[in-house]
């Protein structure tokens, strides 16, 4: 695969889906496009707008939140390993609307609280807390919805 080819290839891959550098890097070396060819079409797909990294974090974070009901933790997480810079995964993570996020946790730890099963109060709350953690929900908040739930 030579460089104009890579980049056909990538602008249409972007136009289909929105991607990261990361993961555009990936796809290129399957195709074992030399190092600087792909620095060069990454350059160019950055300046003709096919890939914005903050555009980029701030759908992946909502996505995340919204179909896969993510926590914080884990969608910036998941963003760091796609090698998304620090300060726009900060912007993606306090883009998230706080009121459905906790709507989220709350759905979610309603959804396992009747599947939990028996055990006494403090186990059901320990196996919810777990859960939602493994989720990527922070501790206090979960905390804090849970002390919500055994209210009502």
């Amino acid at each position: 695969m030579n460089y104009q080819e890579a980049l056909k290839y990538t602008m249409d891959l972007c136009s289909r889906h929105e991607k990261c550098c990361s993961e555009i890097r990936e796809k290129l070396e399957k195709y074992k496009l030399p190092r600087e060819q792909t620095e060069k079409v990454l350059i160019t797909l950055k300046k003709e707008g096919f890939i914005d990294e903050s555009r980029y974090a701030g759908m992946f974070a909502r996505d995340k939140l919204r179909l896969n009901r993510w926590g914080k933790i884990k969608i910036r997480y998941m963003l760091s390993g796609k090698r998304i810079p620090e300060e726009i995964i900060t912007d993606a993570i306090n883009g998230i609307d706080d009121a459905s996020y906790r709507e989220i946790l709350k759905e979610e730890l309603l959804k396992k609280r009747q599947r939990a099963g028996g055990g006494n109060s403090f186990e059901r709350r320990s196996k919810l807390a777990r859960f939602a953690q493994q989720r990527g929900f922070e501790s206090g908040l979960i905390f804090q919805v849970l002390d919500e739930i055994e209210k009502e």
